[in-house]
Formats: C-alpha cells, sequence, structure tokens
C-alpha cells in the first residue's frame, strides 16, 4: 500500500482554538517546564512541539471530514499532550512512551485534567514487521527491543485511525515506514516536522 500526503494549508494558523484546548496546552506547559527545571533526570530525547498549531490541526482534519474512525494513537508520547488534546475532542486516545518518567508525568496530567487519554511505556514499534531491526539499527532515538505494549493495550496498530509524532531530524521515514507496514488502510500519520509544520499522510 502507498502512502499519499494531504497537504496541511499555512491557513490552519488562523483557526481559532477553544478555551479548553488554551487550558489544556498551559497547563501542560507550566508541567513540562517545572519538570525540565526540576530534579528529575530529564530524556534528551524529550523535546515538547507547538502545541497550538497541533490543536489547529486536529480542528482541520476534523473540519475536513478525514478521519476514518475514533481512535488515536500518539508515537513517543512525551507529556501525551496530542493525546490529551485528541481526548478531549471525544477522541478514544493513547500514548506510547519508551520512557518511564515521562509516562508517569503523562497520567499524572490526565487524571489533574480528568481525561480519558491512556498511557503506556514501551515501544510503539509492533514486534511483526519483517526486518524492523535492521530498519530501526541506524534510528539513535526510537528504541526497538521492547516488548509489544500493543497487548497491553488491548488494539494492535492497525486498528487506530489517527497517529501522530515528533520525530527527530531523519527519522521521519522510518515513522513512516512503520506506519506503512502495521497501519490500517485509510489511517492517518500527522507529524510535526518544526519550522516546516504540520505533515499529513494517508496510507492508500
Amino acid at each position: 500500500m502507498a502512502l499519499t500526503e494531504i497537504p496541511v494549508p499555512d491557513t490552519i494558523t488562523q483557526i481559532v482554538i477553544s478555551p479548553d484546548a488554551e487550558r489544556l496546552i498551559d497547563f501542560a506547559n507550566e508541567r513540562i517546564e517545572a519538570f525540565m527545571l526540576g530534579e528529575e533526570t530529564v530524556s534528551e530525547n524529550f523535546v515538547p512541539c507547538d502545541f497550538h498549531l497541533l490543536d489547529q490541526a486536529l480542528t482541520w482534519i476534523e473540519q475536513g471530514h478525514l478521519l476514518a474512525g475514533n481512535r488515536f494513537c500518539e508515537l513517543g508520547s512525551g507529556f501525551g499532550v496530542a493525546a490529551l488534546l485528541a481526548a478531549q475532542r471525544g477522541l478514544e486516545a493513547v500514548g506510547i512512551e519508551v520512557e518511564t518518567n515521562l509516562v508517569e508525568q503523562a497520567c499524572r496530567l490526565a487524571e489533574t485534567l480528568k481525561l480519558s487519554a491512556e498511557f503506556y511505556t514501551g515501544s510503539f514499534v509492533p514486534r511483526e514487521i519483517s526486518g524492523i531491526l535492521d530498519l530501526g539499527s541506524d534510528i539513535e532515538h526510537v528504541e526497538t527491543f521492547e516488548g509489544d505494549v500493543y497487548n497491553e493495550i488491548g488494539l494492535e496498530m492497525d486498528e487506530f485511525d489517527l497517529f501522530f509524532a515528533f520525530p527527530w531530524p531523519g527519522e521521519h521515514q522510518f515513522f513512516e515506514a512503520v506506519f506503512q507496514a502495521a497501519a490500517a488502510d485509510n489511517a492517518l500519520l500527522l507529524t510535526y516536522r518544526g519550522r516546516d509544520g504540520m505533515h499529513l499522510l494517508r496510507k492508500v
């Protein structure tokens, strides 16, 4: 199956962010800042994305009726803000993160905000992908040796409709390869690419 790009217009920055989403983002940013300035060990791999732009992209996807279903998965979820924004919209949202301390922070944030997103410690890479060890051998920030977290979630990767990820530079192809290998037809992969903004692919 192929991946088709769905161009995300620059005009998404004009989309009004709801007061609830603004409060969520502000609170999450406060927690993230406190965490990064605190005494806890901070993962070198953790860099927050532009949550306002992310929320605007989610709104644009919803308004365009691009979703094939209601399940959302954040790959490498960190503090889980994407999954929380999705849950706030009524999506069935989960986050997968290899760093235990970040999963703990995401769970606390979800509990405080009373949002139903769930977070799991492990690798987002399904075990059954052929050649996955070779595929990920040159990827510094992606773990492929953990157990299969999808067993714990109770859903396979091909049962989610929208994925979000913030890959490091040079890692986009790896995320896209995993998505192409294991996601369902018509699923979407939204990625944040820093200065280049949001990038959206559909598996067809």
